[in-house]
């Protein structure tokens, strides 16, 4: 063997001693969020402590390296306790559909200083948070669940920005991770692990052992329903948060289309100068609880009608429209009643609420977007999302 040979040959025997150490090395900051930085030379949290952020906030759940979860009490856990702390109420369960836990998380050194987290400034369109270097996580150990809004996502609006955000059923996008707090949004009844996470700027330094989060069935969403007044009565549309406008079969709808019931000819649409549809609206509270729409009284020359404390209501998206007769305005012959009617185009007065039902007078062809309304006390006491409704040509 030549000198060079023998050079070579201790080159080569070097850098495979070495690339053990550099592989070490490299893996020190893992940037994966499912695994920890147990090797690092970063300093790992050693205790985790999850509380609600009402007031007063209240320690649901402890994790300390070795121990794993705790309640408060000390009790050895593996699911997190009641997390939804609504005002003036005791703690209640995650329930599908529900309202989400808002949490504190705050993380200890080994030393007993805790890790300085917080919100350095936060966009106001997205609602992006830029963190302190140190920030707050979960993630689940099954990144298919649905039990929760998962997985994380960048807003659309932020495609460089960092991971925030998740999208629910229903479409809405939400802020799940919030530098020193994170939020929980239960979607359906089930369960999932989450494993907490000292997030170092754009990687892990650390999670603790999973604890299951457990996710109840949601009570029935509050809802409205359109109806004809025909015989028989036939449901048009239905709404509530979580599903949007549906037909009676439960498939997606954004508009009316056929709203008139006409004997003999069945539900037909709505041609513009014709006759108007008179359809009743019901709405149920949260749980499934008809609320009660009603006549107390009605005035035989105006045709006002005095209605009981919650009535059904219609609002027209925009301050004005050709497609119906809007603004709804007070009879001229009772100034202070409850406003329930409308002009046409030919100069006449119109109801268009009445109590339990409501009427649409088409005047012109075309469409208009259309809210329903639970009427409380003089005032919204509830609203459903837009549905365009649709006036042909005559």
């Amino acid at each position: 063997m030549t000198h060079l040979d023998t050079i070579r040959t201790r080159i080569r025997t070097s850098l495979l001693l070495i690339l053990p150490a550099l592989l070490v090395a490299l893996a020190a900051c893992d940037s994966s969020p499912t695994e920890g930085d147990n090797g690092n030379d970063h300093p790992e949290s050693e205790r985790v402590e999850l509380h609600t952020r009402g007031v007063p906030s209240m320690l649901l759940a402890v994790w300390e390296d070795g121990d794993g979860w705790r309640d408060a009490d000390g009790n050895a856990i593996t699911e997190l306790p009641n997390s939804v702390q609504p005002e003036g109420e005791d703690l209640q369960p995650l329930r599908a559909r529900g309202a989400n836990a808002s949490l504190t998380v705050r993380y200890f050194f080994a030393d007993g200083t805790e890790v300085d987290m917080g919100t350095i400034s936060r966009d106001d369109d997205t609602r992006e948070r830029v963190c302190t270097e140190y920030s707050a996580r979960y993630y689940a150990t099954d990144d298919q669940t649905n039990v929760i809004a998962w997985p994380n996502i960048r807003h659309p609006d932020s495609p460089q920005g960092s991971l925030q955000f998740a999208r629910r059923a229903n479409d809405e996008l939400v802020g799940i991770f919030h530098c020193d707090h994170i939020h929980f949004y239960p979607e359906h009844e089930g369960e999932v692990e989450v494993e907490l996470h000292l997030w170092h700027l754009d990687h892990s330094d650390g999670h603790t052992d999973p604890i299951t989060i457990r996710v109840e069935e949601g009570i029935e969403p509050a809802r409205f329903e359109i109806e004809t007044r025909g015989v028989p009565r036939t449901t048009l549309a239905v709404w509530n948060a979580v599903d949007g406008w549906t037909d009676n079969d439960g498939n997606a709808i954004s508009s009316l289309e056929s709203v008139r019931q006409v004997e003999g000819e069945g539900i037909i649409p709505l041609t513009a100068f014709g006759s108007n549809a008179s359809l009743s609206l019901r709405y149920f509270a949260a749980g499934g609880e008809e609320v009660e729409f009603g006549t107390v009284s009605r005035d035989d020359d105006t045709r006002e009608r005095v209605c009981t404390s919650q009535e059904g209501r219609f609002l027209v998206e925009g301050e004005s429209t050709d497609v119906l007769p809007w603004p709804n305005i007070a009879h001229p012959d009772s100034p202070g009643g409850e406003t329930q009617f409308a002009e046409l185009a030919d100069g006449s007065l119109v109801g268009i609420f009445h109590c339990d039902h409501i009427h649409f007078y088409p005047e012109e062809a075309g469409e208009v977007e259309v809210r329903m309304v639970m009427w409380e006390d003089g005032g919204v006491g509830a609203m459903s999302e837009p549905i365009t409704l649709v006036v042909n040509e005559n």
